[in-house]
């Protein structure tokens, strides 16, 4: 899970416009309690809806017509909550446009789709994925972490391990030594996570 601050920085939006997001119900964040208090935190996956969010604001959609949009792509998906992942999403005319896409992700085209006369922008496809993992993880300071959707639900890990970097943490605050619990690990990884989690994490 990634906090306030982590997930503002990188969908590139206002702290502020967290709350206003939430009261139309566009962000449902989950409560995580920390030293007696509850904070708002986000997964992967909400940090990949705040972009494809903003980019709708962007190309003209009201707060309303996205929520509408994501309800009816939900529903349609039989609940899955993650079901905008699956529809090519667009906008016309300030409306939220949505078609059911059959391919992996992978094998999406991000040209522009065309309805009749009018012209849809299609404001996400792979290069919203890569981004992303790419301000998360920037691949020219950090080579020893990665995220993968498919690992951990996003969180960051240590590459080619499911071991998460808060993991990795919570033993060193616990004075344990990361490389006996995890002996996978090297002690240049876990040095690379402490600059990772106190330099980029802990600074967002």
């Amino acid at each position: 899970m990634y906090s306030t601050r982590m997930a503002a920085k990188v969908a590139r939006i206002p702290r502020p416009q967290f709350q206003s997001w939430i009261r139309s119900r566009l962000l449902k964040p989950y409560k995580f309690s920390y030293d007696g208090r509850k904070e708002n935190t986000y997964s992967y996956d909400d940090l990949l809806l705040m972009r494809l969010i903003a980019q709708l604001r962007e190309n003209g959609a009201k707060p309303k017509a996205i929520r509408v949009a994501l309800e009816t792509m939900e529903t349609l998906c039989g609940g899955d909550k993650g079901a905008w992942k699956k529809f090519w999403i667009g906008v016309a005319d300030g409306f939220v446009v949505a078609t059911r896409h059959e391919t992996e992700w992978q094998e999406w085209n991000p040209i522009a789709a065309s309805e009749g006369p009018q012209k849809l922008a299609v404001v996400f496809f792979p290069q919203l994925f890569e981004e992303l993992k790419n301000e998360l993880v920037p691949p020219d300071r950090f080579t020893q972490i990665d995220v993968n959707p498919d690992v951990l639900g996003g969180s960051p890990t240590v590459r080619g391990t499911r071991i998460s970097t808060n993991a990795v943490m919570s033993v060193l605050k616990g004075d344990g030594d990361p490389t006996e619990v995890y002996p996978e690990l090297t002690r240049e990884q876990v040095a690379e996570v402490c600059d990772y989690e106190e330099s980029f994490l802990r600074a967002a």
